[in-house]
C-alpha cells in the first residue's frame, strides 16, 4: 500500500450546484471546498494540483480542465463530479452543467463518453473516477435496460470508478445538510478515520465503510468498478487507528453487501488454529497480467469475485465463514480474447489456493478444530 506521489498526481473536482432548468444542489459547493482540503491534507496532493471547478459555464470549459489533468497526471489521476446525472433516450449518461435540460442533453451537458475517452488516453498509474450524482430523466421509464447500459458505461478500462448509488437509484442531498449524503460520508472517513484495524485507508477500505454507512443510514448503496489493484492506493492515514472511541461509521472488517450463498457454514467465533493457506490480505495484494488476443477472464467479473473472497476470508477471522469451497469451485467467468482480460492461469492458480483455504476452514469446523 502506498500514498500517491503529490508532485505527479492531479485531481479535478467538478461540481454543479446552480441550474437554470433543474433543482439546485447547494451542498455541492461545500463538497468541492471540503474535498479539496481533505485531499490536500490527508492524501498529499499539492494545492495547485487539486483544482475545484464549480458551476462550469459550458462544455469547452470543463473539457479543457479534464484534458489538462489527464495530460499532466503520471501517478494518480482523480476526477470527481457532484451534481445531477441525466440519461438521454438512448440510455447515455450525461453529467449536468448549469444550463443542462433533458430535451437538449448532448449540447449543454458533459457526455460521460467524453470522460471515458479522456481516461483511456491517460498515462497515470492509477485512475480514479468518483461520481456523486443520481441517474434521473428517462431512467425511471426504461429501468432494466437502462441499468445494464449504465453499468457498461461505468466500466472505464484501467480505472477505479466509485459511484454514490446504483444505476436508476437517486443519490441524496438532505435540506440543511452541509454536504450530499455520499460525499459527507467520504469526508467523515478522510477527516475522522475508520474503526478498521488498519493504519492507511485505501480505496478498498473507504468503499466498504461507505457501504456500511449507507446501510446504517438507509442510503443508496455505493457501487464500484475497476481493477482490484487500485484498491491498494491509500488516500488517508486512519486518524482513529489509535483511538478506541466509537465511530459514526461502524464495522471493524470488510463487510460483504450480501451473502454470496444461501448455505452458510456455521463456525464458532474464533480464528482457526492451523496456518492459513492464503490470507485475505494476500488475496487483496494479488496482481494479474493483462492479456489480449489470447484467452483471458473478464476483468470486472474477476475483480468483483475477488472482493467477495476478501470479504469472506476477513469475516472468518472474527466469526462464521459465509461461504464454502463450492463457492470457488463452481465459479464461472466470461472469457475474453479481443479485449483485455486477466491471465487465466494466474487467476486459476490464485483461486486454487482460495478454494483450499475455504476447504481448510470448513474442515476445521467439521472436525471441531476451532475453539470458542
Amino acid at each position: 500500500m502506498r500514498f500517491p506521489d503529490g508532485a505527479k498526481s492531479r485531481a479535478l473536482l467538478i461540481g454543479t450546484a446552480t441550474y437554470s432548468h433543474l433543482a439546485e444542489v447547494p451542498a455541492v459547493r461545500n463538497n468541492l471546498r471540503d474535498l479539496k482540503a481533505a485531499f490536500e491534507t490527508h492524501t498529499g496532493l499539492r494545492p495547485e494540483h487539486c483544482r475545484p471547478l464549480l458551476d462550469p459555464p459550458d462544455l469547452p470549459t470543463v473539457g479543457s480542465a479534464i484534458d489538462a489533468v489527464v495530460r499532466e497526471a503520471e501517478d494518480l489521476l482523480l476526477v470527481y463530479y457532484s451534481g445531477h446525472g441525466l440519461i438521454d433516450v438512448d440510455g447515455s449518461l450525461h453529467l449536468a452543467l448549469p444550463q443542462s435540460a433533458q430535451d437538449v442533453l448532448p449540447w449543454i451537458s458533459l457526455p460521460f463518453a467524453h470522460v471515458q475517452r479522456a481516461f483511456r488516453q491517460s498515462r497515470a498509474k492509477t485512475r480514479v473516477l468518483i461520481l456523486d450524482c443520481c441517474y434521473s430523466g428517462t431512467a425511471t421509464e426504461i429501468m432494466s435496460s437502462a441499468e445494464e447500459v449504465l453499468k457498461r458505461q461505468l466500466r472505464v478500462a484501467g480505472t477505479y470508478t466509485l459511484t454514490s448509488s446504483p444505476a436508476n437509484s437517486p443519490s441524496l442531498a438532505f435540506a440543511g445538510m452541509d454536504h450530499t449524503a455520499f460525499t459527507g460520508g467520504l469526508l467523515h472517513l478522510l477527516n475522522e478515520g475508520s474503526p478498521r484495524p488498519v493504519d492507511l485507508l485505501t480505496l478498498h477500505d473507504l468503499y466498504y465503510d461507505l457501504v456500511e454507512y449507507a446501510e446504517e443510514n438507509g442510503l443508496p448503496e455505493p457501487q464500484k468498478r475497476g481493477t482490484h489493484t487500485a484498491d491498494r492506493l491509500a488516500l488517508a492515514r486512519n486518524r482513529r487507528r489509535s483511538s478506541p472511541a466509537p465511530s459514526a461509521l461502524p464495522g471493524s472488517a470488510p463487510v460483504a453487501r450480501q451473502s454470496v450463498t444461501d448455505q452458510a457454514v456455521e463456525l464458532p467465533r474464533a480464528r482457526p488454529a492451523a496456518n492459513p493457506v492464503i490470507t485475505w490480505q494476500e488475496v487483496l495484494e494479488s496482481k494479474f497480467t493483462t492479456v489480449r488476443l489470447t484467452e483471458g477472464y473478464d476483468e470486472d467479473e474477476i475483480d468483483e469475485f475477488i472482493d467477495k473472497v476478501v470479504d469472506a476470508l476477513a469475516k472468518a477471522e472474527h466469526g462464521p465463514l459465509p461461504v464454502s469451497a463450492d463457492f470457488v469451485r463452481s465459479a464461472e467467468f466470461t472469457t475474453t480474447r479481443f479485449r483485455e482480460g486477466y491471465d487465466v492461469k494466474e487467476v486459476d492458480a490464485l483461486l486454487d489456493l482460495v478454494e483450499l483455504e475455504f476447504a481448510r476452514l470448513q474442515g476445521l469446523s467439521d472436525e471441531g478444530g476451532l475453539t470458542a
